[in-house]
């Protein structure tokens, strides 16, 4: 038996390239696309249909959340107790989700089972009538939500962190008050229904043990004259309207702790600075080791965490700092933010550091595509973009040539004061906090 020495650490091992299970590409005979990654040891099988039925195409607050929601409400003939008592006899799970750019149902089955399954989603998905009763329901709940939501230092600072980069009435910031939970009709959920989950709106992802009978099986229930309602394509076009404001402070008096948000508008994952300011962004405040964390928790004890996070839209992106600390040391964790800021501009961060987050980004990568379940979530981000799942390994290979220099020169180009937008939420008192460095 060989010998386990445990107080010796295993040896770093740098990612030089990754190897990623290919998807390929089928269409039904109606031109949806199907995109497939055919793989793993069980007989499952998931399937994710998406639809161009997001944030971004409603016309109106809350439509696109509601109208996805409530895909589960019932059919023309099943009841929602009705469905929910077959899924789980045939031992399926089905989620529901909408996002900023598209909306999507999603059906995990055992492969023995996906014929029965696949049924029942088809029926869901062209077939929902949306009950009245679930409807005002579900809105009661979610405006009961939202009015919890509401009361905490986050959801606000996050809400005028998004207004002032994008503007109010963009999508991205998503930012509406509790009076349109009142002006919310079913008539308006079923109407972007009828618009948005059409066939030509649609694109299917199918990932697990994929043969011949699965894709037979989507083709006789989803394929050309099974599935024929269509709609007119919109084009959608939302302006960013960014503030000239570069900082406020949104008073919450009986919080407990106060929210910080630092950060500005960027870019997308496309543009040739990305893959540069995602180590920029690990080092910064990425992960539990990062700067951020050891000043402002370890060193410091201002917070119980503290993040750097990278966001990209399909159209546009952003980059935040946030944290929560309390009143009496809001000021100090705010420049204590900037110093962090301002090392990355002034000095090279040393080689053994960047060895350790660009090996810790590429284990990390590795961990989160491990699975063809966890491929198709990956395939499902970088197909808007026109990419597949090749951008992994091109990432890796952009990710080794990234030097301490390039670091230093994203910083100066991208993390000026001058472009920063800095937000504080809490108690009154925390209102001086919302200071830019000299």
């Amino acid at each position: 038996m060989e010998n386990l020495y445990r107080n010796t650490a295993p040896e770093f091992k740098t990612v030089d390239s990754v190897e990623i299970l290919p998807s390929l590409k089928h269409s039904l005979s109606n031109n949806i696309p199907v995109h497939i990654i055919n793989g793993g040891s069980q007989d499952v099988v998931k399937i994710e249909f998406i639809f161009n039925a997001g944030i971004w195409q409603q016309k109106k607050p809350l439509i696109a959340t509601l109208t996805n929601t409530m895909l589960n409400e019932g059919t023309s003939s099943l009841s929602a107790s009705d469905i929910a008592d077959k899924f789980d006899f045939l031992g399926a799970h089905i989620g529901f989700s909408a996002s900023k750019h598209d909306a999507s149902v999603t059906l995990y089955s055992l492969k023995k089972h996906f014929s029965e399954t696949l049924a029942l989603i088809s029926d869901l998905i062209k077939n929902s009538i949306f009950p009245e009763k679930e409807f005002k329901t579900i809105l009661t709940n979610k405006k009961q939500q939202y009015q919890i939501d509401h009361q905490k230092t986050n959801v606000l600072a996050k809400e005028k962190f998004t207004e002032m980069i994008y503007g109010k009435n963009h999508p991205y910031a998503n930012i509406y008050d509790s009076s349109e939970f009142d002006n919310c009709s079913l008539q308006d959920v079923k109407e972007f229904y009828k618009e948005h989950y059409t066939p030509n709106n649609c694109h299917i992802i199918i990932a697990g043990k994929v043969d011949d009978n699965v894709l037979s099986e989507v083709e006789d229930l989803f394929g050309e004259n099974k599935w024929t309602n269509q709609s007119a394509s919109i084009d959608f076009d939302h302006k960013i309207i960014s503030s000239k404001e570069k900082s406020a402070f949104v008073c919450k008096d009986d919080a407990v702790q106060s929210t910080i948000r630092i950060g500005r508008k960027l870019f997308t994952k496309t543009h040739p600075d990305h893959t540069g300011m995602q180590l920029l962004n690990l080092i910064l405040g990425g992960y539990f080791g990062s700067r951020l964390m050891q000043n402002i928790r370890e060193e410091k004890g201002y917070t119980y965490g503290i993040n750097s996070i990278l966001i990209s839209h399909l159209k546009d992106g952003h980059f935040t700092i946030v944290t929560e600390v309390g009143a009496e040391v809001c000021k100090a964790a705010v420049q204590e933010i900037f110093i962090e800021i301002k090392r990355l501009r002034e000095e090279l961060i040393p080689e053994d550091e960047l060895t350790l987050v660009k090996n810790y980004i590429s284990g990390e990568l590795l961990r989160n595509l491990d699975s063809p379940f966890a491929l198709s979530d990956g395939l499902k981000g970088n197909l808007p973009f026109g990419l597949d799942n090749t951008y992994f390994a091109q990432f890796i290979k952009d990710l080794k040539a990234v030097t301490a220099k390039k670091i230093m020169e994203l910083a100066n180009e991208y993390l000026q004061l001058d472009d920063i937008y800095l937000i504080v939420c809490g108690p009154k008192e925390c209102e001086e906090a919302v200071t830019f460095p000299n």
